[in-house]
């Protein structure tokens, strides 16, 4: 008869701890912003909450992968008109996405939120079709990189990727001036050129 009692002491000190216990995990995810259930998931991979697609998009569930242009570079920031410029230089860029050319828009740089004033409506590096066809100007002879015209576009570029899409085990991203290849990425300096400017993303 003793032990029985024991036995269903036993019994019921073991439920009130595990009920204590996943209250207590409740109460921390909760202050943590974290799932119950993710407490007892496990990921294998190194570059968590990431994903790629077979194209090699990346989808990341907490939106906090780095993308370059929420970081400027001031040179983006310069408006300017027609008028005194020390520079106005043309390049050509061509984007490919897994095979598929890209468009890079006509009136990129031009009348935006931050140059809209008249005499003072674009950016150091701007567009006015859609044929890639870069303007690079500058009231002051300075170096330019592309990175800028990332920037000012509002995309992401650099050696870690272009757009939404990040360099993997499957995706890599080559960017050649007439045909050389270029490491410089984003920091390539933009000159007057009949070379083309081309980045592409790709499957290794």
């Amino acid at each position: 008869m003793r032990c029985f009692f024991l036995n269903n002491q036993s019994k019921a000190w073991a439920i009130v701890t595990l009920i204590s216990l996943s209250l207590l995990l409740a109460i921390i995810a909760r202050d943590n912003d974290v799932s119950f259930e993710s407490i007892f998931s496990s990921n294998d991979d190194s570059d968590e909450n990431i994903e790629n697609d077979s194209e090699g998009n990346v989808s990341n569930s907490s939106d906090d992968k780095f993308d370059s242009s929420n970081n400027p570079d001031p040179i983006s920031q310069d408006c300017l008109d027609h008028n005194g410029l020390a520079r106005h230089d043309h390049a050509t860029l061509q984007i490919f996405i897994n095979g598929e050319q890209e468009s890079v828009p006509g009136n990129v740089g031009i009348m935006t939120d931050i140059c809209n004033k008249e005499g003072e409506e674009m950016h150091a590096v701007h567009t006015h079709d859609s044929s890639g066809r870069l303007h690079i100007e500058s009231n002051e002879d300075i170096d330019i990189p592309i990175g800028v015209f990332f920037d000012i576009w509002g995309h992401h570029f650099d050696e870690t990727g272009i757009f939404d899409y990040r360099v993997n085990s499957t995706h890599e991203l080559i960017m050649t001036v007439g045909g050389q290849v270029i490491n410089e990425y984003d920091d390539y300096l933009l000159i007057n050129t009949s070379d083309i400017i081309e980045i592409r993303y790709q499957e290794k």
